[in-house]
């Protein structure tokens, strides 16, 4: 208690006591949590309490551009934005019917085989390369638009009437806004109801930023509904209705190292332009001002260019002092905690951004790979599957039966992501076996792990294997015949080969 304190206690020892509590509540609030506090290390820390929406709004537009522009030219954030797209889709994410079989399931999959070869609006790519250039877009953009085309078809038409249509979000009409019948509003070129929900997307019939385009057309924004477009993001707050760049943590990081860079050439090829300095203390050959004729005496060119090993120029009483060359100031790590940053921020490993393996080993490295894995996958699951995937799956299966293409309505579909590289094959080969024998994988997911269609490996595989036996002499066989045991690992069969001989021999003493 301070003098007050007690002299408040003194004459109300009620108020005394309540000013106590009150002051030691303060204390205890100010020292749990210390990021809190209102002093002179956060006195420029500015933190406004903005929706995801209103920060997106604030910066969206800038932070795309200013992404797409380190993705052109810089190294380092094209290897972040690629090995993002290439870890979470690869050459594919497989799909394949699923509560079908026989001759129905062969069906199905022969014509989602056929319409992902041709589903492409511009066709240029197939199903695996829009959904790859969409997940590139989505880190590239923050976001990726993936518009539904209805085709006409008739009684010739063998592939669904449907194509996938790729485009970035800078269609959608940001300056669209407004309220608009039964209680609903526009907000920056996204419709709501009156409950809050997309219900529809104002785009432009071409990219605005296409002069081209923009001359040709009316730039004047068309109503699309919600459920013709997917609109493909990373979803980080609740409420966020927006996507923003994979870069946008990284860019002022990624921006600081190039200019770090920049400045590290430009002091070298300073230091490397001045080499050395000519001195005289003969007053009749400096350089200066002669003071007879009011002119500016030299003798010869004042700057001197030197050649390897050669200086072309040295008057008498000349003496020569070289500019020492300036010290490495610690680039390399420098550049090192820079990229660490960055590659933090994209949920990425430093060494897949950068190629530099020099500081970790084969178990540093499998175990680093733990929590980059389990991103992916998470992005993988949760955003792509189900918000992509899955969405597209019901969109062919609406018009594929429209066009009386499928035998049956009654499916759904499953969808497996690409495995991640291994690190040693041998032993994660091993790993698969086991997981396959316990029941903990199916082979089908482990053959969709590798970009194949179930059904039509194991069509082929039985085609491989009638072929070998048809042509090869009798009772010659690979060794990876899975269906004999020869070579490997014959642990599961290897108690029943010992009974059967057992037996066998029983037999024969018989």
């Amino acid at each position: 208690m301070n003098f007050l304190d007690r002299t408040v206690g003194w004459f109300n020892p009620r108020a005394g006591l309540q000013r106590i509590s009150a002051r030691r509540a303060m204390d205890m609030q100010a020292r749990a949590y210390d990021g809190a506090k209102r002093d002179h290390r956060t006195a420029n820390w500015m933190t406004p309490g903005t929706s995801a929406n209103g920060e997106v709004a604030g910066g969206e537009e800038i932070v795309r551009n200013r992404s797409r522009d380190l993705v052109r030219n810089n190294g380092y954030a094209l290897q972040i934005v690629e090995t993002y797209a290439d870890s979470i889709v690869g050459t594919g994410i497989v799909g394949a019917p699923t509560g079908v079989k026989g001759r129905n399931a062969k069906t199905i999959s022969t014509g989602w085989r056929n319409w992902s070869e041709e589903c492409d609006f511009d066709d240029d790519q197939d199903l695996n390369g829009l959904v790859w250039s969409s997940v590139k877009g989505m880190g590239e953009s923050g976001a990726t638009i993936i518009r539904f085309r209805r085709q006409q078809f008739d009684s010739s038409v063998k592939i669904a009437p449907l194509k996938l249509q790729v485009m970035e979000p800078d269609f959608i009409d940001t300056m669209k806004d407004g309220a608009v019948a039964g209680g609903g509003w526009i907000d920056r070129g996204i419709e709501y109801d009156a409950l809050g929900r997309k219900v529809a997307y104002w785009l432009f019939p071409a990219h605005p930023g296409d002069v081209a385009s923009f001359r040709m057309r009316r730039m004047v924004s068309e109503r699309v509904p919600a459920g013709e477009i997917v609109y493909l993001y990373n979803k980080l707050r609740p409420g966020q209705d927006r996507g923003m760049p994979l870069l946008a943590p990284a860019i002022m990081t990624l921006q600081n190292l190039r200019g770090y860079f920049e400045a590290e050439l430009v002091r070298k090829r300073t230091a490397a332009c001045m080499v050395g300095f000519i001195k005289t203390e003969d007053p009749d050959v400096q350089i200066g001002l002669d003071p007879d004729t009011k002119r500016m005496k030299t003798f010869g060119p004042q700057k001197q260019r030197m050649e390897p090993g050669m200086m072309t120029r040295l008057l008498p009483n000349e003496d020569v002092t070289f500019n020492p060359p300036l010290a490495d100031a610690g680039i390399d790590a420098m550049a090192a905690q820079y990229l660490r940053e960055a590659a933090a921020a994209a949920g990425l490993m430093y060494e897949q951004v950068t190629g530099d393996f020099s500081r970790v080993n084969y178990s540093s490295f499998r175990a680093g790979g733990h929590g980059f894995r389990r991103r992916m996958e998470r992005i993988q699951w949760l955003v792509v599957i189900h918000k992509l995937c899955r969405v597209i799956a019901r969109r062919y299966r609406d018009a594929a039966l429209a066009a009386g293409l499928l035998p049956t309505s009654n499916f759904g579909w499953r969808f497996t992501p690409p495995g991640f590289i291994s690190v040693d094959p041998y032993k994660d080969a091993q790993a698969d076996l086991l997981n396959l024998r316990m029941g903990k994988v199916t082979l089908s997911q482990l053959v969709e792990e590798r970009g194949y269609d179930y059904v039509e490996f194991l069509s082929q595989y039985a085609e491989d294997l009638a072929a070998a036996e048809a042509a090869i002499a009798p009772g010659f066989m690979f060794d990876g015949d899975p269906r004999k045991a020869k070579g490997g690992d014959q642990s599961a069969t290897s108690g029943q080969s010992d009974d059967k001989q057992k037996t066998d021999a029983a037999d024969d003493a018989a």
